[in-house]
């Protein structure tokens, strides 16, 4: 595992987007390891250092929550070469279960690795 590496959780994941695309059937979709990229979004109406979540269909499937996105944003903003992948999803294996988003990061340049099973 990645010395640099580090998990976090996602927030407003159980939200459909203004598109009307579902990110619970999107997070359904992921599976550990994919790829996700993180946007900056400057002019959200709810917090100016707003990072989304999107996976590589163009879906947004949550948000970093505003602690860490007060940090992460801005170094986005700085050109740091933060890279994310899937770590798990949460309540997968619950029947109707609101899923939810744990991301792995590197924000080294280097691709995330995945935490080894306990």
């Amino acid at each position: 595992m990645g010395w640099n590496d580090f998990s976090l959780a996602a927030v407003g994941c159980g939200y459909d987007n203004d598109d009307g695309s579902s990110r619970q059937l999107e997070l359904a979709e992921c599976r550990p390891g994919d790829r996700v990229e993180l946007i900056r979004q400057p002019d959200n109406p709810h917090d100016h250092l707003a990072v989304a979540i999107f996976t590589a269909s163009g879906t947004c499937v949550g948000y970093l929550g505003r602690d860490r996105a007060s940090w992460i944003a801005p170094k986005i903003d700085r050109g740091y070469p933060v890279n994310a992948i899937v770590e798990r999803v949460k309540g997968a294996h619950l029947p109707d279960a609101v899923l939810g988003l744990v991301v792995r990061l590197n924000m080294e340049g280097e691709e995330p690795d995945l935490p080894h099973a306990a």
